[in-house]
């Protein structure tokens, strides 16, 4: 078995799939760290796959409007928000601003879930290695995490859709605070921010944005910490910028997506796993689900039509 992708969708194929031996091929020359926004998992099942010790904490939200801070969302919120991180009018997580039980990893997630796992370094997917599949399943199967775009130019899809996407620009950053250990999130629905939520997790802030910090961030973060979150911290520490290519993604057509992912492992036996790979809208937590029944499917135990077809496009 051959994973394309040690991207955190690659790496949990990997440790779910232990059993098969399975061969990562990265393009890149080293792990990727490529994943900088907020992670919180909704459930133990990423570390319980991976054998890491998750920690389990108590989450606080509230939103930030004008002068502000609100703990009760309604719907005029909501959809300014959903339309200022994804262009359309979604279901988000700000219609819940209940204190919520999440899972926190490790800093050094990444590291660790590649621990054990075979990965060759600069290896790219190409055309060949659709000739290595076989059509048939008579070769090895392939768990693709590349961003669905990437592969239908790679066998040359004549129905290339537009796949509209926002980038996003974190900036992450310790907090200069004794005992420091609290777990909360503030989004902001307007645009006068340029940040669309800051989360404090133990004693790290992040704050993600979908345009691109100018070089006062840093204190109007600071600000933020104090006239938001009422944390009197002395400086941030640490402070560490990122761009994410791919960071929100936005529908497209359902049936050709289902078609497309359908085409790919019946004619090219590659299974598309992840957010990217298969276009939609989908926690880590779930992605965990969807490897074990492709599992089973490359065992012959199951019906893949039928399970791949009842996906729907959307999932906060």
């Amino acid at each position: 078995m051959i994973i394309y992708g040690s991207g955190l969708a690659g790496l949990l194929s990997a440790n779910v799939l232990r059993t098969h031996n399975p061969e990562v091929r990265e393009a890149q020359s080293s792990l990727p760290n490529n994943h900088s926004a907020l992670l919180r998992f909704r459930s133990d099942k990423v570390g319980a796959a991976c054998a890491i010790q998750f920690k389990k904490v108590r989450v606080n939200k509230a939103i930030k409007y004008g002068k502000e801070i609100i703990t009760t969302p309604n719907l005029y919120m909501s959809n300014m928000y959903s339309q200022k991180v994804t262009g359309s009018i979604i279901d988000r997580s700000i219609n819940n601003l209940d204190p919520v039980d999440r899972y926190i990893a490790p800093p050094d997630l990444i590291l660790k879930m590649s621990e054990g796992c075979k990965i060759n370094y600069n290896e790219k997917m190409t055309r060949k290695t659709l000739t290595e599949a076989k059509i048939g399943h008579r070769g090895r199967p392939i768990i693709s995490t590349i961003p669905m775009p990437v592969l239908m130019k790679l066998v040359g899809w004549k129905e290339m859709p537009e796949f509209p996407k926002q980038k996003i620009w974190t900036m992450k950053a310790e907090i200069d605070a004794p005992h420091c250990d609290v777990y909360q999130t503030i989004y902001y629905p307007s645009e006068i921010f340029s940040h669309y939520r800051i989360s404090i997790v133990g004693n790290v802030v992040i704050s993600e944005s979908i345009r691109k910090p100018d070089e006062n961030a840093g204190s109007h973060i600071m600000s933020s910490l104090y006239d938001d979150f009422g944390l009197r911290a002395k400086r941030l520490v640490d402070i560490k910028e990122s761009e994410q290519e791919y960071g929100k993604i936005m529908p497209i057509d359902e049936h050709l997506r289902k078609r497309f992912i359908f085409e790919m492992t019946t004619k090219h036996n590659i299974y598309s796993v992840g957010r990217f790979a298969t276009w939609r809208q989908l926690l880590l937590d779930d992605v965990v689900e969807d490897i074990q029944h492709i599992e089973q499917f490359i065992k012959g135990n199951s019906d893949y039509s039928r399970w791949m077809h009842s996906q729907k496009g959307e999932k906060t």
